[in-house]
């Protein structure tokens, strides 16, 4: 699966997911790059003036990320300099912990680790 997002400055977003965050790039062309961010599951960024859609101000989307440690991505991301709104909380009423970040164009990108799990494998 590849959710794909739209972006005035597509350099300054494939910076951000690509070192900011430490994901694999997968697929890099000039308008549009791809990054892994699991087996099977990842982000397209997109020059939003060559894409199918056009960037827009409201960001309805939430990219959330599962992680299995949540506390060292939360080290890792701040000591990168990376903007987050909280260290890791726990929701209890859907036992995980996370916390939010934002890339370069506004999408928020949560990072949550599900302290029991919410589905199947």
């Amino acid at each position: 699966m590849i959710t794909f997002t739209y972006h005035e400055n597509i350099d300054e977003a494939s910076k951000f997911y690509g070192e900011a965050l430490g994901l694999e790039r997968v697929m890099d062309r000039d308008w549009v790059k791809i990054y892994r961010v699991s087996t099977g599951g990842n982000i397209g960024l997109v020059d939003g003036k060559r894409g199918y859609l056009r960037p827009s101000k409201d960001k309805p989307v939430m990219l959330s990320i599962m992680v299995s440690d949540i506390e060292a991505w939360y080290r890792r991301l701040t000591e990168r300099g990376v903007k987050v709104n909280h260290p890791p909380r726990q929701s209890d009423d859907i036992h995980m912990k996370g916390f939010l970040t934002w890339d370069p164009s506004g999408y928020v990108i949560e990072f949550l680790e599900f302290l029991t799990q919410p589905y199947g494998e």
